[in-house]
């Protein structure tokens, strides 16, 4: 029998914006274009919403110290009562997105996977609005938190180790959700596993891709190795692209971008701060 878990209402900073509305449209397009265009496209910074982050952050803080631990399938249950608004804006941006690759031939792909949140966000959607179809999630993480930092990436180096995550754990939880059909977990450095996945499965394709690895060389990995390989009409989707704190993957979008012309469109993620990219293939 498992233990009762208890869970205080705590955790990292929050990302996102304001809630999306999962009827409308997905995004707004524009076509691609080189570096100097595309970096005047979008603002989006951290330090923008620092002041509301903040006092947002302390207020759960307070909270979660006057009402104690809760249990944690209580506070799972009736999630909407407990996250944030930019939290749920984040995860409705991504589901939007999502939803407009369904009628696309291929496989879905996630990027730093940490926790395993978007992970398993990605395989239950699956599981909700195509049920028989064959599509599978692929997870990249090596679980042990960001490194293999380059020049690309600024002071991002200070942060080694950080966004470290439990295989075991996540293992568990699909499981327990019966998705250990639905998701196939490449552990590794990125710019190891998914060559070899290539190079294992020359016929794959995506219909999706969602790149949340923050830093330069496995972004532009992702782009060389997969760009090719995603389906007319398919996504790729960039959750820290012009981000002052991970200069490195937007760094690598903006130069692949500049070198392969036409190949995708470039789309602004509505009602949300993260994900701040996509690109749809033409």
């Amino acid at each position: 029998m498992r233990k009762t878990v208890r869970c205080r209402l705590e955790g990292d900073s929050p990302t996102g914006g304001a809630v999306g509305d999962p009827d409308a449209g997905p995004s707004s397009a524009v076509e691609a274009a080189p570096l100097g265009a595309v970096s005047r496209l979008w603002h989006h910074g951290r330090v923008k919403f620092a002041a509301e982050d903040q006092n947002y952050l302390k207020q759960r803080e307070l909270f979660s110290a006057e009402t104690g631990p809760r249990e944690l399938w209580g506070v799972v249950d009736h999630w909407p009562l407990y996250a944030g608004v930019a939290n749920l804006a984040r995860y409705l941006s991504i589901s939007d997105l999502l939803r407009s690759t369904l009628g696309v031939p291929g496989h879905v792909a996630e990027f730093g996977t940490w926790r395993g949140a978007t992970l398993m966000l990605l395989a239950k959607l699956l599981r909700i609005h195509d049920p028989s179809g064959p599509k599978v999630v692929h997870c990249f993480d090596t679980f042990e938190g960001l490194s293999a930092f380059a020049d690309e990436d600024g002071d991002a180096s200070k942060d080694a180790g950080r966004y470290r995550g439990s295989y075991e754990e996540l293992l568990e939880l699909m499981t327990l959700y019966d998705l250990g059909d639905d998701i196939d977990i490449h552990r590794g450095l990125i710019e190891d596993s998914l060559p070899a996945l290539i190079e294992r499965r020359p016929e794959i394709s995506f219909s999706f891709v969602y790149c949340d690895t923050d830093l330069y060389d496995s972004t532009a990995t992702i782009l060389r190795e997969l760009a090719p390989r995603v389906v007319a009409g398919g996504l790729i989707v960039f959750d820290e692209w012009n981000t002052e704190r991970w200069p490195g993957e937007g760094i690598a979008v903006n130069e692949y971008l500049n070198e392969n012309v036409g190949i995708f469109t470039v789309e602004a993620p509505l009602h949300t701060r993260q994900p701040t990219l996509a690109l749809r293939k033409r």
